[in-house]
């Protein structure tokens, strides 16, 4: 089957699947038609670890320290960078790495859209200019002994465990935050900062709009510090609540979660210029990582994300500009589920449907069983081996960045 769609720059389509709670984001593209093909999925099988019956423990695995080849090119190089290491991150800075990182990698690309000239007699003021703006990048795209945690043009995985928030997906409604109908006002001032169309300071909106200059003079942390803290609603147990630049509708995150931000250049390999592609790969990494755990999740035929029986496990809401990609998933290890209650929301808009982790299905499992010995595993372990089951889905080649803070 194919499907054709008109889709104008910065817009949002869809094909496949309706239109469904934590959906792709598919947009910014430029004006023309796409065609749209449904995929099947040919990656490869993973390598399970075995599981007995008495014994239910995930061996450890880590990130290789030195993977990057003298024959490689630095940045076909994915790097990890890790932000639950010290400390769990708030989500504002969580996304602002996110955000400042895709800024950066656009303005480079717009500054070498075009091969650079010298600066010799008869060159234009602009392009002398725009020569130097590409040069201030140069240095640390060009070697392998470049600094890679601030190269420009890099592909990267941002790996996080966020203090509690929820967040909203461009078009997602209000309406699913239930909670709002027991406010004073019946919750119209929250509506108001939270609406799709709500913008400046008074609003709980996160848009690339408010990252559009790029300053080379500041670090990316300076950057990040920078930045004006938005508006923020809070829900009754406390947690912010943000209208981001995602697909699908209303979610939690929070600790014994583990999200999940690829940053990758589909133009490039080993990516393909197809988000459907893109996203099916993302939910084969999900469960294949379950897998090790001996779950069995599953893709849905309407919702995206991955599903434990009835009940979801993972959300996926995915963004692209100029085929870059940000957002991910958000896979759910040991959460505190109550967070998703349908008093205080309605999780990825989807009704009569529960959510679930990898703690809660293995002790409906093993745990009325004294005799079974089984691991829950942690964040850390898990996001080893989500950067496996990436290496393996995408065919990709990683390694350790920075942690952030």
């Amino acid at each position: 089957m194919h499907v054709f769609v008109t889709a104008p720059k910065q817009s949002i389509y869809y094909a496949k699947r309706r239109i469904q709670p934590c959906s792709v984001l598919l947009g910014l593209m430029s004006s023309r038609s796409f065609e749209l093909s449904t995929l099947i999925s040919t990656t490869k099988r993973s390598t399970r670890i075995p599981v007995t019956k008495r014994t239910i423990r995930q061996q450890p695995s880590t990130i290789p320290k030195n993977k990057i080849q003298k024959s490689s090119s630095l940045n076909s190089t994915t790097l990890v960078h890790k932000g639950y290491i010290s400390s769990k991150l708030d989500y504002f800075r969580g996304w602002s790495y996110q955000q400042v990182y895709l800024n950066r990698r656009l303005d480079y690309k717009r500054s070498t859209q075009t091969t650079p000239t010298n600066n010799i007699v008869g060159t234009s003021n602009d392009n002398h200019q725009h020569s130097r703006h590409y040069d201030s990048y140069a240095g640390c795209t060009t070697s392998l002994e470049a600094d890679t945690d601030t190269d420009a043009d890099q592909d990267r995985i941002l790996l996080f465990e966020h203090n509690p928030v929820y967040t909203l997906g461009r078009g997602a409604n209000e309406e699913h935050l239930t909670f709002l109908d027991k406010e004073h006002d019946g919750g119209e001032s929250s509506r108001r900062k939270l609406c799709r169309k709500a913008r400046g300071s008074d609003s709980c909106r996160l848009s690339v709009d408010k990252l559009r200059k790029v300053d080379l003079n500041l670090s990316i942390e300076e950057e990040i510090e920078s930045m004006d803290t938005p508006a923020t609603v809070l829900a009754p147990n406390g947690a912010p609540i943000y209208r981001i630049e995602r697909g699908g509708e209303v979610t939690y995150h929070g600790p014994g979660q583990l999200v999940c931000y690829p940053i990758v250049d589909l133009t490039k390999d080993p990516y393909k210029k197809d988000l459907h592609w893109y996203l099916e790969r993302i939910e084969e990494i999900i469960i294949h990582t379950l897998k090790e755990y001996d779950i069995h999740g599953v893709r849905d035929d309407i919702n995206t994300g991955v599903w434990v029986g009835e009940n979801k496990i993972a959300a996926v809401g995915v963004s692209s500009s100029r085929w870059i990609t940000t957002h991910g998933f958000a896979l759910n290890v040991d959460s505190d589920l109550s967070n998703f209650d349908s008093s205080v929301i309605i999780p990825c808009g989807i009704e009569g449907r529960g959510v679930t982790s990898i703690a809660k299905v293995l002790k409906e499992r093993y745990g009325h069983n004294n005799d079974v010995d089984y691991h829950i595993p942690n964040i850390d372990e898990v996001a080893n081996v989500v950067i496996q089951k990436f290496e393996l889905i995408f065919d990709a080649q990683v390694a350790a960045g920075s942690n952030l803070s």
